[in-house]
């Protein structure tokens, strides 16, 4: 097997997967790489190094701005955290340097990742006065291009440490501007299921929230509470609101009531619902147990299909608008 393969086991781009995300056609790209960054993965496709896949997206111009999304239902059990951890490792893929902020004290994203801070460790309550000294030395890495600021019970201090409106409005934004100094090209965001200070100085801070739902009415009904409290957060803290979409989760075309839901929230919420429901599907919680996301897993798959169509469109977006209040 080639050293290089050793080093990236699961998380990596094939051709057919670039082809697809850049509209070029595979030869194309076969033809664009040097045959030493071309790995064969097992059934025989040709698989590309993240480093690799960025440098061929950067020369033709096809760079995106930096940009921080946010996964945000104040109900949970939405497919927030799935939907956190898979995007981001597959943003990493594709060569973008990329940190999630894990804000739920409960702190499952992290556990996902097995990156769970040991007693000592600083979580986000801990780094946000001092983000220029402390942010670095707190991530932790999950693979290439993919790191991880975990969380802890530590993190519920923090309806105490914001309580002035100032840190809310920059606390989150603090810390996203430090990774922006040191080249990261993304952060996504995994927010607990209430309405508390660490959601309000994410919403500030975020340039996108996505709201993922499913079929029952707790699940919309959240979605309902969190598009309000986007606005009314926005208005408070006079800022722009950030854009917004709604991400339909746990899909199941063999249901009615799944089927229903969409079709609802299609007819209320057009414009925000994005064009990518995620099909319902075992692979998800079959690859948590292994603390992996569903691009780890060999051939094809819907849940990879869909979340790798979730991450092309949020990257594909228009540039990321600067946001009024110093930002």
């Amino acid at each position: 097997m080639n050293s290089d393969m050793a080093r990236y086991p699961e998380y990596m781009i094939t051709v057919g997967d670039l082809s697809r995300f850049t509209g070029q056609t595979e030869k194309h790209i076969l033809n664009s790489f040097d045959k030493e960054a071309l790995l064969r993965l097992p059934g025989g496709k040709r698989g590309i190094p993240p480093q690799h896949v960025k440098a061929y997206i950067s020369e033709r111009k096809l760079n995106y701005s930096f940009k921080i999304v946010a996964h945000i239902n104040l109900k949970g059990g939405t497919g927030k955290t799935t939907t956190t951890i898979t995007a981001a490792a597959r943003a990493a893929q594709y060569g973008f340097k990329t940190c999630i902020l894990d804000m739920d004290p409960q702190g499952n994203a992290s556990l996902a990742f097995d990156r769970m801070p040991e007693e000592d460790d600083p979580v986000f309550c801990d780094i946000w006065q001092n983000p220029g000294e402390m942010v670095m030395g707190s991530l932790k890495l999950v693979e290439d291009y993919l790191y991880i600021l975990p969380s802890s019970l530590e993190n519920s201090l923090l309806d105490v440490d914001l309580m002035n409106p100032r840190s809310q409005k920059h606390a989150v934004s603090g810390v996203c501007q430090e990774l922006r100094k040191n080249g990261f090209d993304l952060v996504m965001i995994d927010c607990p299921p209430s309405l508390g200070t660490a959601v309000i100085s994410t919403i500030c801070a975020a340039d996108t929230v996505v709201i993922p739902v499913c079929s029952d009415l707790f699940s919309m009904k959240g979605m309902e509470l969190t598009l309000s409290e986007i606005s009314s957060i926005s208005k408070a803290f006079h800022l722009e609101p950030p854009e917004t979409g709604i991400l339909y989760t746990k899909f199941d075309k063999r249901i009615k009531v799944s089927k229903n839901a969409l079709e609802r929230i299609s007819s209320k919420y057009q414009d925000q619902l994005l064009p990518v429901p995620i099909r319902t599907s075992s692979e998800f919680s079959k690859m948590l147990e292994k603390k992996k996301t569903v691009f780890a897993l060999k051939g094809k798959s819907s849940a990879k299909e869909d979340y790798d169509m979730y991450l092309t469109y949020l990257l594909k977006r228009n540039e990321t608008r600067r946001r009024n209040g110093g930002k």
